[in-house]
């Protein structure tokens, strides 16, 4: 514990003491402090009998630092630099970033790799990238976010992305170790990779199956993965074909890293939205990178 609240008569002390040195003048330093100047004159005082030296000299021309007060005032003054700037750096650490909330697999496959990109064009914006598994509002702490919405979704603060468009992804590495894929009915022969996400309604491959007209009423799972990132890891690691969403794989499908096996693809009447808060004061801070991610995200 430091012995510090020991050696002087208060903090406040150094308060006043640092005022009056720099200013050297007890009546500026008052109305520095919004005090009288006795006040200031009874502060210095109790402050030079607790440490029994004196730390300034007294004159008809106003007051000088002693060598001891010099000494402190260096040490005050460098000790308060530093406090300082800890508490506006602290204090300031919210508002420096440009909070995002999305999906481990947003996240991970769009906004990670895509982000050096805007900040090439915008480098003194700072960005914070929160991952969470369910949609969550806006706020004072989450400036913007990612949601999946009916195509007419409207509300103040939201700007469309683009349509949700699912389709079966996998590996060149799969594709090249197994049976040949010519049509979609050759799923069934494949191993498909499910996931089920207990906090967003994702389409599973029965439903994609028989929207696509394969009857997939007897597919049973082998494995079910309660993440859809981890299913996508899956997919990259060449264990079968997993669902892939137009928006989170087009990165990993223009790099070649994954492909697409069959054409077939549904759209579901579904969006991907842009949200920020509704009464959100940081427009002007945030409209750049709304407006990137809405540019970037139609590059599919």
């Amino acid at each position: 514990m430091s012995k510090l609240r020991y050696l002087l008569p208060s903090t406040h002390s150094l308060f006043v003491f640092e005022a009056a040195a720099r200013n050297l003048n007890f009546k500026l330093a008052a109305a520095e402090l919004n005090v009288t100047q006795p006040s200031i004159s009874h502060s210095i005082k109790a402050l030079e009998r607790h440490c029994n030296v004196d730390l300034f000299v007294r004159d008809n021309r106003g007051v000088q630092l002693t060598d001891a007060g010099r000494q402190l005032y260096e040490n005050v003054r460098s000790g308060f630099g530093r406090i300082e700037q800890s508490l506006r750096a602290i204090s300031a650490s919210d508002t420096q970033y440009i909070t995002v909330a999305a999906s481990t697999s947003v996240a991970a496959h769009w906004l990670v790799p895509n982000l050096p990109n805007f900040q090439q064009l915008h480098t003194g914006t700072r960005i914070k990238i929160v991952t969470t598994d369910r949609d969550i509002e806006p706020d004072h702490q989450v400036d913007i976010t990612i949601w999946l919405r009916p195509r007419g979704f409207q509300r103040a603060n939201t700007w469309c992305i683009g349509d949700e468009v699912i389709f079966p992804v996998c590996s060149p590495l799969y594709l090249t170790a197994s049976r040949p894929i010519s049509a979609v009915r050759d799923l069934l022969d494949h191993h498909l990779i499910h996931s089920f996400d207990p906090h967003r309604k994702r389409m599973g491959w029965n439903e994609w199956l028989g929207i696509v007209g394969v009857n997939a009423a007897d597919l049973a799972p082998d494995l079910v993965l309660n993440d859809y990132q981890l299913s996508m890891q899956a997919a990259l690691a060449g264990e079968g074909v997993a669902l892939g969403w137009a928006f989170t794989c087009q990165l990993l499908l223009r790099n070649k890293i994954l492909i697409r096996p069959v054409d077939d693809e549904v759209r579901t009447g579904n969006a991907f939205f842009v949200v920020a808060n509704e009464k959100s004061t940081k427009l002007d801070e945030i409209m750049p990178l709304v407006e990137w991610i809405v540019s970037e995200a139609k590059r599919v």
